[in-house]
């Protein structure tokens, strides 16, 4: 864990909007490699990944910031901190969907087709930013009761200070307690699913395909690694699962539909 990249005076850079940042660049480049190959302008997809990145960040932020609204409405200053950490990647998701709908509307380009071309780059761009949230300290498991890792507290992650918070370590201690990691377990996965998208691209019948089935991977990927992660109450609905499982499941059954109705 590495959460503070360099500081220098007044500016830091943290490890999680590096990660961030490279996730863009190099989802960017493969988006601008794929869409050559399949036809499409690569200034159109730029203006397009753009809007979707934007719309993004502003849509994962929403969601984060309303699920702990009971803290930011007397931080207001810390929603903009996007770059320590605070990101939920089905509310950018969503709106990165719409987004996308919404150009490939108003400038006549395929939708679907262009969903495909991205769906290898986003998920290459979660492992990478699944990598941000390790080194961040945030998006950690619960406590590990075979083997975890132990985050240092000289950064202060989010891991050591809850651990702080629930009384479960003194405040000068040098470590949290072991917790799974659940960014690298997330990390691998999506790698596995951008692979496996890559794989599949040879068979696809249909415009949509690659990306329905990554929806169909991720959400099942999600909701296994939700069991795993910390979470306070608030993010918890039923009693049993938590907000993110109870979206994967949505997804996950609505993309299916969507397969099976555009495979017909």
């Amino acid at each position: 864990m590495h959460r503070i990249i360099i500081t220098l005076g007044p500016f830091t850079v943290y490890s999680y909007g590096l990660m961030l940042a490279l996730a863009f660049v190099i989802g960017t480049y493969l988006a601008h490699m794929r869409a050559k190959a399949a036809g499409l302008k690569p200034d159109k997809l730029t203006d397009l990944i753009f809007y979707i990145l934007v719309f993004s960040l502003v849509g994962a932020r929403l969601f984060f910031v309303a699920v702990n609204f009971e803290y930011y409405k007397s931080h207001l200053f810390d929603i903009f901190k996007v770059w320590e950490g605070g990101l939920v990647f089905y509310g950018g998701l969503i709106f990165g969907f719409c987004a996308a709908a919404w150009f490939s509307k108003k400038h006549k380009i395929s939708f679907w087709k262009t969903l495909d071309i991205l769906s290898p780059s986003l998920a290459l761009g979660i492992v990478l930013g699944r990598i941000g949230c390790f080194l961040n300290g945030c998006c950690y498991g619960k406590l590990a009761r075979w083997w975890g890792v132990c985050f240092p507290g000289a950064e202060n992650p989010p891991a050591f200070s809850q651990q702080v918070f629930d009384g479960l370590i003194s405040p000068v201690a040098r470590y949290s307690l072991p917790v799974i990691p659940t960014q690298v377990y997330d990390a691998l996965a999506n790698l596995i699913v951008f692979c496996v998208l890559l794989v599949l691209e040879k068979q696809k019948r249909f415009d949509g395909f690659l990306f329905l089935v990554f929806i169909i991977l991720y959400s099942i990927n999600r909701f296994v690694i939700e069991s795993y992660r910390y979470y306070e109450q608030n993010f918890v609905v039923f009693n049993s699962i938590t907000i993110s499982q109870l979206i994967s499941i949505i997804l996950a059954v609505s993309a299916a539909v969507l397969l099976f109705k555009r495979r017909t």
